[in-house]
């Protein structure tokens, strides 16, 4: 008898790209470890067939490429809002007229199809593959923050393009500051896992291979390398006391206390595991306002 499937919807933040696809219901999505699936939080499902993908809207060809090491795999992401949609290539060189396999993100399904923080996932160590990862080095000053006890984290998106430095309290079981992963629209879709250090205890170099992508509020930014698509930082855009004084005293007071802030990305920094942290969960997809309207 044929397996009973299920069609889910996903999409990247922005809705350029939508697709729909077969899968059976009770499937369990990869978790790797290799330095780019981890850096971006991804969570792997393949289709039995490439057929049971199908495109709502876009296409794979327009998708922006990144690959690396051994070039065996492609990571498809998208070029306005860096939602990490797919991976495409061969576990093994492929043998003559043999189609590629196709990673779906299952980070990019729609609201209320998956919860990501609940299911039960299978490990790849795809760390193994291949030569060791080499990560690209920080080069740039030291923040100026002086923290107490405090210790110096460098790391990067990918391919190197944008690196940055954080001076911290150590980050371990005993850092008590807020660690959070939040299951908003679009920090689902980057597999952020966020910490809110004020901006003097962090130098990113390399911004001008950031693209900022803006949606609802317009208040904040959510960066990205434009190359290999690993979100880095949330970046406060500027606000002026009209717009302030627009806003309702709850939503004025979250806005100023973010100033002063430079949310970041700790998937990035080098010997460091977010696993390893307290991180907590936030419900951002029914509590931020304007609500995501899935396309």
């Amino acid at each position: 008898m044929a397996e009973e499937l299920k069609t889910y919807r996903g999409n990247c933040h922005c809705a350029a790209y939508v697709y729909e696809v077969d899968l059976p219901k009770d499937f369990k999505p990869s978790k790797c470890n290799c330095s780019s699936c981890y850096k971006k939080g991804a969570l792997w499902v393949v289709p039995k067939d490439n057929k049971n993908l199908r495109f709502v809207k876009g296409d794979m060809d327009s998708l922006t490429n990144y690959t690396f090491g051994q070039k065996t795999f492609n990571h498809k992401f998208c070029s306005n809002c860096g939602t990490q949609l797919f991976i495409v290539g061969h576990m093994a060189p492929p043998q003559p007229g043999e189609e590629p396999m196709t990673g779906i993100n299952v980070r990019t399904f729609q609201y209320g199809q998956v919860d990501v923080w609940k299911m039960e996932t299978s490990p790849i160590d795809g760390k193994s593959f291949g030569n060791p990862y080499e990560p690209p080095k920080f080069t740039g000053p030291e923040p100026k923050a002086e923290i107490e006890g405090g210790k110096l984290y460098t790391g990067s998106c990918h391919c190197g393009a944008v690196r940055a430095a954080l001076k911290s309290k150590p980050l371990d079981k005993s850092f008590t500051d807020m660690i959070l992963e939040c299951n908003c629209s679009i920090c689902n879709r980057h597999g952020v896992v966020w910490t809110y250090p004020k901006k003097d205890q962090v130098v990113v170099e390399g911004e001008e291979n950031l693209k900022v992508y803006l949606f609802g509020s317009m208040l904040f930014g959510k960066t990205f390398c434009k190359i290999c698509g690993i979100p880095v930082h949330n970046q406060a855009q500027p606000v002026t006391e009209d717009d302030l004084n627009a806003m309702t005293e709850e939503r004025r007071n979250f806005v100023k206390g973010g100033l002063d802030l430079m949310p970041i990305n700790l998937r990035i920094f080098n010997d460091l595991n977010v696993e390893d942290l307290n991180v907590g969960q936030f419900d951002g997809y029914n509590k931020n306002q304007p609500m995501y309207v899935e396309p």
